[in-house]
């Protein structure tokens, strides 16, 4: 059926199709990749706003697993809040809001293509730890793994925050422990443990997940020499020769951060990328206490750096006035 084209915000789109869903009608203006999953940018003709619309299959348990997401992410603002869902027929339909901001991933291409500004290693901390926090909630309360952290599935927002724009493998009931290319696992990001379809993979699939993108933002390469999580499908012999280089090795900003900082820093990604599981942090609330340890010292720098610039103010005013 052909629809008629729509302008939003002064642009005109065409309309793919028309979804009728929860008393709401939302026209579709774009297809979204997302992991093997049908997936829309819509428009929400009774809200006027753009939204996005992920479609599910609808086997048993799952629109209950989307029930139970949207209670767990409300006021996660690092998470999308789950907007509505509805079970019709053999499909699952659930609402988020649409988040204008810049892809992670476009954002890390510009900066290693097209020599773009860099995002500050204090500030990469800072947006990372907030992911952290909000999957924190998911690992405490309910042991739900998201299982797909990766650069395109964040958005860096112009509230400078990072958000999980997908909910990854934590729609699914049942966490299948095979995956293909095309499910929507980026290989490099994956625990290892993950890819080798290990049946007790828990929250510290996610901790290395997020260790990669953070490792990434900081140096601009993938740790283990590229590898990442792969490295842990690899004979013994490569992964012996395959050395975590600390992030302050090898950042293009190693000269500009305290060495107290970097330490800490290279402390958190250490343990949460280690190969082995068991070698990382033993619950998500030592996880955390590792990412406000590493923000600590940053918070403690920017406050000494304040009071130094004020003393050297004060001393330029004396020395003015007494001349």
């Amino acid at each position: 059926m052909n629809h008629r084209p729509i302008r939003i915000r002064g642009a005109e789109y065409p309309v793919l199709e028309r979804f009728r869903i929860g008393g709401r009608t939302y026209l579709a203006i774009e297809k979204l990749g997302s992991a093997g999953r049908q997936a829309f940018k819509v428009f929400d003709t009774s809200a006027k706003t753009l939204r996005v619309l992920h479609v599910l299959t609808n086997s048993p348990g799952v629109f209950e697993r989307v029930r139970l997401l949207q209670r767990l992410t409300r006021g996660d603002n690092e998470i999308l809040q789950i907007i509505e869902c509805q079970s019709q027929d053999d499909r699952v339909w659930v609402v988020l809001p649409w988040v204008d901001g810049f892809n992670l991933r476009s954002v890390l291409t510009g900066i290693r293509e097209h020599k773009k500004q860099r995002i500050a290693a204090p500030e990469a901390v800072r947006l990372a730890k907030g992911v952290a926090h909000a999957l924190s909630h998911l690992h405490k309360r309910k042991q739900i793994i998201h299982g797909d952290i990766k650069p395109a599935n964040l958005i860096l927002t112009k509230r400078t925050s990072l958000v999980l724009i997908d909910y990854g493998n934590a729609w699914a009931i049942e966490r299948t422990t095979s995956r293909s290319s095309g499910d929507g696992v980026s290989a490099v990001y994956a625990a290892p443990e993950f890819l080798r379809g290990e049946s007790a993979v828990d929250f510290r699939a996610d901790v290395f997940s997020l260790g990669v993108v953070l490792y990434e933002l900081l140096t601009g390469k993938i740790p283990y020499d590229g590898h990442g999580g792969k490295l842990g499908l690899l004979p013994s012999t490569v992964q012996s020769g395959s050395r975590l280089v600390p992030a302050s090795e090898i950042s293009p900003e190693r000269a500009h951060v305290a060495n107290r900082i970097w330490l800490q820093i290279d402390r958190l990604l250490a343990r949460s990328l280690a190969i082995e599981a068991s070698k990382r942090f033993e619950t998500t609330s030592e996880w955390l206490d590792a990412w406000n340890d590493a923000l600590a010292e940053i918070h403690q720098a920017k406050r000494k750096s304040k009071q130094t610039n004020f003393a050297v103010r004060f001393l330029d005013w004396i020395e003015s006035r007494f001349k």
